[in-house]
């Protein structure tokens, strides 16, 4: 595979820009055969419609789609949506549009009209691709989109693998302009006559972006003019740490019980920190911030049976080298009851043989006759509480603590009981008494702490 670098010119030619471009798309996206193209209007996002009408010259096989949000934030923003929907339909595209109210859901949802327009956008992209069936939606960020990034994120003190923000293949994201930078797609644009719209509100500096692009970063090009390579040279190295680091994070090991995750904590602090970090944002939907991620990690260096909350009774819970995300708080107790019944020299399991409970399936079945006078015995089946014992007699606390089982997990396992005391744990224990009497009760899925 290429290194990221290999794509990056180097000088500001644009007559390679589209063989270039190609080797971009066969290296990240060799087997897609469906892209859908955000385009504003602007020189970046015309230029890289461009390139793919070029590239679907070459291979009739692709199928692209263009889509335009309109945010209704200026004037000319109808006839910019008009102008990318006649350009669309001339190269045999189909096109998609929707609009919003930016400046009403700002307001109601308290964010800044940036974080507002980019919400709806991309909801909006991700609607129209999913409901159309593309594979990837194709945005026009180019090198100096990444450095104004990278500036932003720097000075709201942001972690090492939030810093770069972009990535050229995210999710189902493709950014192959990336490698491109702002002169160079000017330079393409110009050879190629290409029309374009000009947002005049890209050069209003009460925006932060525009404020780095127009000011912060013509002081830094002072000092570097190739500010836009030092950049990504900068992501290359924070992407390549980050894919290392995502493989060894991806190698853990984790299960879903309920609607809780739990893992296996790794034993190196840092590879903790990012399991947490990763694992949280994939489980919840929403990043930890650095407050909560450094509580975690400073209580976990004192202490290895704890609880955290980030959200309320979201939070995490450690305990024997395990964690677990979701609700710490409240632990929904459930109970079952299964009977075994004669019926003169048969037997039948009522009101059904096996269930499902917190990822645990338990089997119960028949040996062959049941050796019990008794015409129905009655098996219960729930989470555990404080004081349960074997049907041996032992603490089935000091069970739990022998086999290494989590605090936490411990009302998440289902116990099958007779006459109140404890005759199964899946993994764990089985009763002499269940062989005794002819019953087999097995179970699949769930954890082995003790692995």
């Amino acid at each position: 595979m290429k290194t990221h670098m290999d794509f990056y010119s180097g000088g500001f030619e644009s007559s390679d820009l589209y063989e270039r471009f190609k080797k971009i798309v066969d290296e990240y996206a060799p087997k897609v055969t469906s892209f859908l193209l955000a385009v504003s209007g602007g020189i970046d996002s015309i230029t890289m419609l461009d390139l793919f009408s070029r590239l679907r010259k070459e291979r009739p096989n692709l199928r692209i789609g263009v889509a335009t949000f309109n945010h209704k934030l200026r004037p000319q923003a109808d006839e910019e949506v008009e102008f990318v929907k006649s350009l669309s339909e001339s190269m045999n595209f189909p096109f998609y549009t929707d609009s919003a109210d930016v400046k009403s859901y700002s307001n109601l949802n308290k964010l800044s009209i940036e974080e507002a327009a980019r919400t709806l956008r991309y909801s909006f992209l991700e609607r129209t691709m999913r409901h159309y069936g593309y594979e990837l939606t194709v945005t026009a960020h180019n090198t100096n989109d990444l450095l104004e990034t990278i500036l932003m994120r720097l000075v709201k003190g942001t972690g090492p693998f939030g810093l770069v923000g972009l990535r050229v293949l995210s999710d189902k994201y493709f950014r192959p302009l990336l490698f491109f930078s702002r002169q160079e797609v000017e330079l393409y644009a110009k050879s190629r006559k290409l029309s374009y719209v000009v947002d005049m509100s890209n050069f209003d500096e009460h925006y932060e972006r525009n404020y780095i692009r127009h000011s912060v970063v013509p002081l830094l090009k002072k000092i570097n003019p190739r500010l836009e390579k030092a950049a990504l040279s900068l992501a290359l190295s924070t992407w390549e740490m980050d894919e290392y680091v995502e493989r060894v994070v991806q190698g853990t090991q984790r299960y879903v019980l309920g609607d809780r995750l739990i893992f296996k904590l790794l034993p190196d602090p840092f590879i903790q920190t990012e399991q947490l970090r990763r694992f949280s944002l994939q489980f919840f939907g929403r990043p930890l911030d650095r407050e909560k991620i450094e509580r975690f990690s400073k209580t976990l260096r004192s202490s290895k049976s704890f609880k955290v909350s980030f959200w309320n009774e979201l939070g995490a819970e450690v305990s024997h080298g395990w964690v677990m995300l979701g609700n710490i708080r409240n632990y929904e107790p459930f109970t079952f009851f299964i009977e075994v019944s004669r019926h003169g020299e048969s037997f039948s399991i009522q009101p059904t043989d096996s269930f499902e409970i917190n990822g645990y399936f338990i089997n119960f079945s028949l040996r062959g006759i049941i050796k019990s006078e008794t015409p129905v015995i009655r098996f219960v089946v729930r989470n555990w509480n404080e004081g349960d014992r074997t049907y041996e007699g032992k603490k089935l606390k000091e069970l739990f603590n022998e086999k290494k089982v989590p605090t936490f997990a411990r009302r998440l396992i289902p116990l099958v009981f007779l006459n109140e005391k404890v005759v199964y744990v899946p993994k764990y224990y089985k009763s002499k008494l269940l062989d005794e009497i002819g019953l087999e009760v097995v179970s699949k899925g769930g954890i082995n702490f003790e692995s």
